[in-house]
């Protein structure tokens, strides 16, 4: 999920405080009475907090709302991917208070501790100042993964992927060399305007002329190749996060995080198709048009998701400690997804996946209490439909209009299934915390 610029340099580093500091200041309006306003200082601060760690507008209201009602403070919230707004009572009637979030990367490390200090601050384990001080220490601890990790996950990931779909050994090899190099472009973009901006358009470009050079000279499958090496780009995670927000009737935020996620798509698609020509211009074919190889045997499916368990890590910013519920939770996910396919279809299939990971995440988030998110995000994130989003894209820049407008359809009904099965799950197991 591509962060915007204005932060992704201090969050790469780790370090967001100063970004808070000077975006938020220190001070809340006069009209909010003395007693609220440490309480209204630490409710703005923790929403920042939680929008840029990546929770969604429904977790994300539903935490501040019962932290605002352990601290005796009339407060309504109001989440998009871009802000929040926080409405709190004050002598005037109620004052609107705008926090602005310029980055939404999903980081379930620091999703769980801040999850922690809010927990504290319901159960008055911690007075304001002490809970204040916790989440700016959240805020300016380093980044556990440095850049070189980075790009082994990326590369990791890639090269997965193009296991996942059927490819030979020398589209594993091509992909994961493919990853690493979209990683540089992805860490190098990160620290300029107008690069940040133009990440997903030079990634598909290089993508698309380098899986065409290594189908001319190695003989690598060139659909298979491109969209592996973009995989970490390709937003399947934001549509179903989008699809989850509207279904859950937040409109507004899943409306704008749907139309970024089709932005993103757009980018990628164009990007491909000009690095398409370029590549036909020199001799060395079309990886636009090609698809994807049949799928492989079901035993060779378990090393790659046993590899993945690293740079899913990596790519949540998960704590190590968690390996194993990652573990889990792509194996329950992957499992249920394929037994869904043969039962019911493949695609309402993934429904079904959906719904056991749902159903382990809540149970774990109540035996251990700590966030659903931990074991649901890396757990959907195989079942989410980002690479139909691409060959839709891919379909209409190539004027098959009716293959494209299908395959888009899918990419929605999957993530409508997928969202079904999460809300199913909740509903028969309902999590004990809010992320």
């Amino acid at each position: 999920m591509p962060t915007d610029t204005a932060t992704l340099p201090a969050i790469l580093s780790g370090n967001i405080a100063s970004t808070l500091e000077s975006r938020l200041g220190q001070d809340v309006p006069a009209h909010i009475p003395s007693d609220n306003r440490a309480a209204v200082r630490f409710l703005r601060e923790a929403a920042h907090a939680l929008g840029v760690y990546g929770a969604s507008a429904n977790r994300l209201e539903d935490a501040l709302r019962s932290c605002a009602r352990a601290l005796g403070v009339e407060a309504e919230f109001f989440a998009t991917p871009t802000g929040v707004f926080v409405t709190v009572a004050s002598d005037d009637g109620a004052q609107t208070l705008i926090v602005p979030v310029n980055s939404s990367e999903v980081n379930l490390e620091r999703l769980s501790l801040l999850d922690r200090v809010l927990s504290d601050v319901v159960l008055r384990n911690l007075d304001l100042p002490a809970a204040a001080e916790r989440v700016r220490e959240i805020e300016r601890a380093p980044a556990r993964y440095g850049a070189a990790t980075t790009l082994l996950a990326f590369s990791l990931t890639s090269a997965n992927a193009a296991m996942l779909f059927g490819g030979s050994w020398i589209d594993v090899a091509t992909s994961g060399l493919l990853g690493a190099i979209i990683g540089i472009v992805t860490l190098g973009a990160a620290f300029g305007q107008t690069s940040i901006r133009l990440l997903e358009f030079a990634s598909g470009a290089i993508a698309a002329i380098l899986g065409a050079l290594a189908a001319t000279a190695l003989g690598a499958h060139p659909a298979t190749v491109v969209l592996a090496g973009l995989i970490v780009l390709v937003p399947g995670l934001t549509v179903t996060t989008a699809m989850n927000e509207l279904a859950t009737r937040h409109l507004v935020a899943g409306s704008a995080r749907l139309m970024g996620a089709l932005v993103i798509f757009v980018m990628l698609g164009f990007g491909v198709a000009v690095g398409e020509r370029v590549a036909d211009a020199a001799g060395w074919g079309q990886p636009l048009n090609a698809v994807l190889g049949p799928a492989p045997p079901e035993w060779m499916l378990v090393l790659p998701l046993t590899i993945l368990v690293f740079p899913l890590m990596v790519l949540f910013k998960a704590a190590p400690r968690d390996w194993i519920w990652i573990l889990l939770a792509t194996l329950v996910g992957f499992t249920g997804a394929r037994l869904g396919a043969e039962w019911i279809g493949p695609g309402i299939g993934a429904g079904f996946g959906a719904l056991l990971v749902g159903l382990a995440a809540n149970s774990t988030a109540r035996l251990l209490d700590r966030p659903a998110a931990i074991m649901a995000a890396p757990g959907i994130l195989l079942l989410v439909p980002g690479s139909f989003g691409y060959r839709s894209i891919a379909a209409l820049m190539d004027n098959q209009a009716l293959a494209g407008v299908e395959t888009a359809f899918n990419m929605l009904l999957i993530a409508a299934s997928i969202v079904t099965g999460l809300l199913i799950a909740s509903l028969f197991v309902p999590p004990r915390k809010a992320l």
